[in-house]
């Protein structure tokens, strides 16, 4: 395996703090802002892991404000009420 590969992968391994509750890690790099895209797969991860079967079908997602990494990035995941299977 590649380390860029490893390194993604690594990436979007996110911590389980509570049910529904994820943190995420940010590459050790000199940046000023996280990635929007790091930030869509890490929240696309959280979600897989919520549920038993089926597939994901869409992702939806506004970006307000830059992210600041000092803070961790917390995924919290809503579970929708009619959940529909692909």
């Amino acid at each position: 395996m590649s380390t860029a590969l490893k390194n993604l992968i690594d990436l979007l391994d996110l911590e389980e703090l509570e049910v529904n509750i994820f943190r995420g890690v940010s590459p050790k790099e000199d940046r000023q802002r996280v990635f929007g895209g790091q930030v869509a797969g890490q929240a696309l991860v959280a979600a897989g892991r919520t549920v038993s079967e089926g597939c994901i079908h869409s992702l939806h997602a506004y970006f307000l404000r830059p992210f600041r990494e000092q803070l961790g990035a917390w995924v919290d995941r809503e579970r929708p009420i009619d959940m529909r299977m692909c």
